[in-house]
């Protein structure tokens, strides 16, 4: 049985859609200028420009049956306006940009990287000093180029501004058909329209010219040193445990964080050969009544992950961590990583786990380190890097071992299992030359894991 309540959302934006033509102007100038309405006995003067904000709404709904009657949930994101004292809000009718057009099946992190660029521009129109823009209507080229030029002056980073543009020109072409842009001439805006020329699909060139900042190099750290990850390990270990397990299978696995906590513990076995595990990765929603909007609990790609056993660590990771956490499962879910309040970990949670155990690290290589530690722990101390620094080294200690771009695609989980099958069989190579490179190195920095694999 297949039932779609995706449907119903929007059609009840549609219809509140049609606000954008009777009453969106009105609601413009209620924004901008404040609005008198009567509540009884008195008439109250309320500033909607400095008492509200748009803000981006996460919704789960119930998207499908399967066979044995269980609901299949779905993540969307919409727009909402927010009175900033009581934190009360509505879904906003523009939420139809995102809802029902061109992003209405895509998955939930695509569409919250649209919503987020639409919110931020619509909050600019909102707090933007003179002139005022009353309603969408009298959005013009110069407006949304105004917009862009002042995140180059808020020094975001040229990445963003691009991708906030490209959204922005979506959003416009969005009016243009909806009939609510007379200030820009619809011929312009078909004069850049594209097709690509790989998949033919159409596209829109940028609608805008702002000035953009220069390339800059960035910051974040992609990868960590092959010989400090035994210590990472290990401070994760002591002052992290709920998640040590889960680093192991970032850095051997290169699984993502939203990944790791949508794991069950059923979905994480051994191979039958023993040099490694098998995680069969799916989109658990094990957190539906989290109203994150961040997308941390999110799976990009569905799949079956190979991670490494290096030196039997992973076995006794593992295993340490089913025993001390099974019984922590209060609501039964299966949820391989339980936070302290006895449910499926998010994404969120994870995160703040592994900042304890960066400080940590960090803080031991200061004090305790050699002249080469400490400088790589000013290094890190100054750079930006999160969990994701795990699937990024692990990709450099494979990358040094494997024959073609596709095998390091295929190990990764970037490309389909079909086109990947020749390259299986060359894993286990690539495996035992990892546990070479970390041979040398784990006596001194993980004592306590190897003296539980020795017993």
């Amino acid at each position: 049985m297949y039932t779609n309540k995706y449907t119903d959302i929007i059609e009840k934006v549609k219809y509140l859609n049609i606000l954008l033509y009777l009453k969106f102007h009105i609601f413009n100038i209620c924004v901008m200028e404040g609005k008198k309405i009567n509540t009884g006995n008195e008439t109250q003067i309320i500033n909607i420009k400095h008492s509200y904000e748009f803000m981006v709404i996460s919704i789960w709904i119930d998207w499908t049956k399967e066979r044995d009657g269980s609901v299949v949930k779905k993540q969307v994101a919409a727009i909402g306006l927010r009175h900033k004292n009581n934190g009360l809000y509505v879904i906003h009718p523009i939420s139809s940009f995102i809802l029902s057009w061109r992003w209405a099946q895509r998955k939930f992190n695509t569409q919250r990287k649209h919503a987020n660029n639409i919110v931020k521009f619509l909050n600019y129109l909102l707090h933007r000093k003179k002139p005022n823009i009353k309603s969408l209507a009298e959005l013009d080229i110069a407006t949304g180029t105004e917009y862009l030029n002042s995140l180059t002056n808020d020094h975001r980073k040229r990445g963003t501004i691009i991708g906030s543009g490209r959204t922005l020109t979506s959003f416009y072409v969005w009016l243009s058909e909806h009939n609510c842009l007379p200030k820009v001439d619809a011929n312009y805006i078909e004069s850049r329209k594209k097709k690509n020329a790989h998949n033919h699909s159409t596209y829109y060139e940028s609608l805008f010219n702002p000035i953009l900042p220069q390339h800059t190099k960035s910051n974040r750290k992609h990868l960590l040193p092959v010989k400090y990850i035994p210590l990472l390990l290990e401070t994760c270990q002591l002052v992290a445990h709920p998640i040590a397990f889960g680093l192991y299978l970032q850095i051997f696995g290169g699984l993502r964080a939203g990944e790791i906590v949508n794991l069950k513990r059923t979905q994480v076995q051994k191979n039958l050969n023993g040099a490694g595990f098998l995680s069969n990765i799916k989109n658990q929603q094990f957190r539906t009544d989290v109203k994150d909007s961040s997308g941390a609990n999110y799976v990009k790609k569905p799949r079956k992950q190979e991670v490494f056993q290096i030196k039997d660590w992973g076995n006794i990771l593992f295993k340490e961590h089913v025993e001390f956490y099974k019984e922590k499962d209060v609501d039964n879910t299966g949820a391989l990583f339980i936070n302290r309040d006895g449910k499926p970990m998010t994404g969120k949670s994870y995160s703040q786990y592994f900042y304890k155990v960066k400080s940590k690290f960090i803080d031991f290589l200061t004090e305790n380190g050699s002249i080469e530690d400490k400088v790589v722990a000013a290094d890190l101390r100054l750079a930006n890097w999160g969990s994701h620094i795990g699937r990024g080294t692990f990709t450099n200690l494979v990358a040094e071992e494997i024959d073609n771009p596709a095998q390091l695609m295929f190990l990764r989980g970037d490309s389909s299992l079909s086109s990947s099958l020749p390259y299986i069989a060359k894993t286990e190579r690539v495996r035992k030359k990892v546990e070479e490179r970390m041979n040398h190195m784990h006596t001194e920095y993980i004592p306590r894991l190897i003296e539980r694999e020795n017993r």
